[in-house]
């Protein structure tokens, strides 16, 4: 669904991790079983309600690659794209401040209405509101309301992501939320790989207000499939509402961080989480100043020409490329195809996908490639980073996403992903809120910095992994089917 434009869900790595064999022997308590075969991406496709989930997630993110590139237009159309970083850093900012804001009510209302319902109104909020951005900023030319826009899509996203993640679990069984999260990642990939080269063409030829309208008809069309999934959605009550107990509005809001309290285990693995959205928000934006100021973009300028000499003779009117807007368009697309390797080993080495130790590793390899990166001054170098950027995050994320669902009980699991989603936008906000001035990238220069950034994630990598030496050579196993 919609992410704002330096949204890294996005950049994850390649470990060079440490496989585990089959044969550890491990407590009963932890040990995950390997004599069940995978379960693989065809057959959960093929459970019709996961099906309609997966497909309108693929077709409303398709329109969010347009709506980026639209997002990308407003950028560049302030004071000319000069201080690109900070002012993707402001709408970037507006688009995940409501997180910070609304997360209790956020975890209220998804445990206690139905999730399809969430979803469905969220979807078609959010359709409206980006038909609206086409008269504030391409009539009015109305920053100030068009942050406002942004805001609130954002709050509706805060909304939506919550409600599909505790609707996962009520979807497909225990033993398939690895490969269906991976799916679900793999949403990403197909809308980068795909969605970033019709975006561009498409906006290329028809300006970038059409953008807005592509964008509005994916929500749409994501709420239609939403409507038609005929699994019960609606929460499962506790047990202390069984027993007749009442709980208050505010107890119940805080609900995840007593989930926490009770399972260390877990606050450990948000805390990696938040550690990798506080480097996402100040690596991307880095990553853009770097690519504005100090790479070379010849490579993308000889694309932009043959692609206009191409489409010159087969498009209604000739396209124009803007060659900065293309180089960040080809950057996130590479980062999608990295994101959908990491899908793919996900999906194929299950054994070692259960392991403890797999987030942390991983995102102490995404300091080292970013500290790699910091050297890159041609176009080309810098997309094999993006594709190893992108590697990492699968290997970050499905596991946590996938491991949450599955210790976490179904009456508090949406309330629990309401705090996990505070926690990760709070240090998203940090680090988008040490670049809305500009003076940090501009005292440190954009390579510096990125070496900076890449040091210190393998430093918090390694503090957290110490913390949490003694399960690290252990497994999470998928709870029984029920």
């Amino acid at each position: 669904m919609y992410r704002p434009v330096s949204v890294l869900v996005l950049p994850a790595l390649d470990a060079e991790f440490t496989r585990f064999s089959p044969s550890i022997m491990l407590s009963s308590t932890n040990r995950m079983s390997t004599d069940s075969a995978p379960v693989s991406f065809g057959a959960i496709l093929r459970e019709k309600n996961f099906a309609r989930l997966w497909y309108g997630q693929i077709i409303s993110s398709l329109g969010d690659r347009f709506y980026q590139w639209a997002l990308l237009a407003v950028v560049f159309g302030i004071k000319g794209g000069v201080d690109v970083g900070k002012d993707t850093a402001r709408i970037a900012f507006c688009a995940m401040l409501p997180g910070l804001l609304f997360a209790p009510l956020y975890g209220w209302i998804v445990d206690h209405f139905s999730r399809r319902l969430v979803m469905i109104w969220a979807d078609l909020i959010r359709a409206f509101l980006t038909l609206t951005i086409i008269y504030l900023w391409f009539q009015l030319h109305h920053l100030g309301a068009v942050y406002v826009v942004i805001f609130l899509m954002g709050a509706f996203n805060g909304l939506f992501i919550p409600a599909r993640q505790a609707a996962l679990p009520q979807i497909v069984s225990p033993d398939k939320l690895v490969p269906a999260n991976a799916l679900i990642s793999l949403i990403g990939v197909i809308a980068n790989l795909v969605g970033a080269l019709f975006a561009a063409l498409f906006v290329s030829i028809f300006g970038p207000h059409s953008s807005f309208i592509v964008n509005a008809l994916g929500f749409i069309v994501s709420a239609w499939f939403v409507y038609h999934i005929t699994a019960d959605l609606s929460p499962r009550p506790s047990a202390a509402s069984a027993s007749g107990e009442t709980t208050g509005f505010w107890r119940s809001s805080v609900e995840g961080w007593y989930v926490l309290r009770e399972q260390p285990q877990l606050r450990s693995i948000v805390l990696v989480k938040s550690a990798f959205c506080l480097i996402s928000a100040l690596g991307l934006i880095t990553i853009l100043q770097q690519m504005v100021n100090k790479m070379d973009l010849a490579t993308v300028q000889a694309l932009a020409d043959t692609l206009k000499h191409i489409l010159t003779h087969l498009a209604p009117r000739p396209p124009v490329f803007e060659i900065k807007p293309l180089a960040f368009g080809l950057f996130f697309a590479a980062v999608g195809l990295g994101v959908g390797l990491g899908v793919g080993l996900c999906g194929w080495a299950r054994q070692w996908t259960h392991s403890k130790a797999l987030p942390f590793a991983s995102l102490a390899v995404l300091g080292l490639t970013l500290i790699g990166f910091a050297q890159f001054r041609n176009f080309g170098p810098a997309i094999l980073g993006a594709i190893a950027l992108g590697i990492v995050t699968g290997l970050i994320l499905i596991p946590i996403e996938a491991r949450l669902q599955n210790d976490v009980d179904d009456a508090r699991r949406g309330r629990l992903f309401a705090l996990c989603n505070l926690c990760t936008t709070v240090s998203f906000l940090v680090g988008l809120a040490l670049n809305l001035d500009g003076r940090l990238l501009q005292n440190l220069g954009p390579s510096l910095f990125i070496k900076v950034i890449g040091t210190t994630t393998v430093a918090i990598a390694a503090l957290l992994a110490l913390g949490n030496l003694s399960d690290l050579k252990s497994f999470w196993s998928a709870r029984p089917s029920k």
